[in-house]
């Protein structure tokens, strides 16, 4: 069994094996627009397992750029760990994130990150690895009727303002947070997995302050990515995007300690930690996990972190 880069291989196999053990349809073209339009992934874009002509694994590498207390600071973000459903069992996903983390280390990263689900099979085998689950991501939910409440906000949709206008946003916001408060900029992900219909603007004043994407699935408002300034109330910022919106239940995603406890406060019911996990590995004998948290924040209410920042 040999190591190759995507480059190396024909991108028809990676293709059949990211399908055939994730759903996920890595064709060349997907490959080619993310190598044009996002920094983030290494040059080589992610490494294979081969043997006989045939790709039996696939792990993507980012270098994901995150903001410490000493300030800026990539860390590494593995992705689309895949295995052939016919040669499981022989350590390939194994052998491949260890040649992911050398090359990491290679490149000066200390840390290796990556989000899962703790009920996939990934997620013993990345704590067999040394991937710690920080269960900093929450879910808070309610009746329609408790959500909406009185608010000093207004929720607008995006409109012709445009992606710039969430950029802009932020830029600005994510000055005073640590964690993922660093993107590149135009950041490829907003634009290619968010629909504009569904970010809504948060203004006080008619002063843009911060935003939340948001959408009615069946009669459920789901929310998530909500960023606004620290002195803004989680609550009244969800009761702002919520009056746009006639549904039954309100859904909304949160990782900071004090946006549980004010979504507690005003009756939401909140689980913590959820079946999502964003997991993190110390790529030197120089680093802890507790030096990640207290480097990133970790757990506090500085650490931003969403899910378009992971892999």
């Amino acid at each position: 069994m040999k190591i190759l880069e995507y480059d190396d291989i024909d991108p028809f196999d990676a293709f059949q094996v990211s399908m055939l053990a994730l759903e996920f349809a890595l064709t060349p073209e997907h490959v080619a627009h993310i190598r044009q339009t996002d920094p983030r992934p290494f040059p080589f874009f992610a490494i294979y397992a081969v043997e006989d002509d045939l790709v039996l694994g696939q792990v993507g590498v980012f270098r994901l750029p995150m903001i410490s207390i000493d300030g800026r600071e990539d860390v590494g973000g593995v992705w689309a760990v895949s295995t052939h459903p016919q040669h499981s069992g022989r350590s390939v996903a194994s052998m491949l994130l260890d040649e992911a983390h050398k090359r990491m280390r290679d490149a000066g990263l200390r840390f290796s990150t990556l989000g899962t689900n703790r009920y996939r099979v990934g997620y013993k085998l990345y704590q067999r690895h040394g991937y710690e689950d920080t269960q900093v991501l929450a879910t808070a939910l309610a009746r329609w009727e408790t959500a909406h409440r009185p608010t000093r906000l207004r929720a607008r949709q995006l409109g012709n303002a445009g992606y710039d206008l969430v950029e802009k946003i932020f830029q600005q916001v994510a000055s005073n947070y640590l964690g993922f408060a660093w993107r590149h900029t135009p950041f490829a992900p907003l634009r290619d997995k968010v629909s504009s219909d569904d970010v809504w603007i948060l203004e006080q004043n008619n002063h843009p302050l911060g935003y939340a994407f948001a959408h009615l699935n069946k009669s459920t408002l789901e929310i998530n990515c909500l960023l606004v300034p620290t002195e803004i109330d989680t609550t009244e910022a969800v009761a702002a995007v919520v009056a746009q919106f006639k549904a039954s239940y309100v859904k909304v995603k949160v990782t900071r300690p004090v946006e549980v406890a004010s979504l507690k406060r005003a009756g939401f019911q909140v689980a913590q930690p959820t079946w999502g996990a964003f997991m993190l590995k110390p790529l030197t004998p120089h680093v802890t996990l507790e030096d990640a948290r207290r480097l990133f924040g970790i757990g506090t209410d500085r650490f931003l972190i969403s899910w378009l920042d992971t892999t």
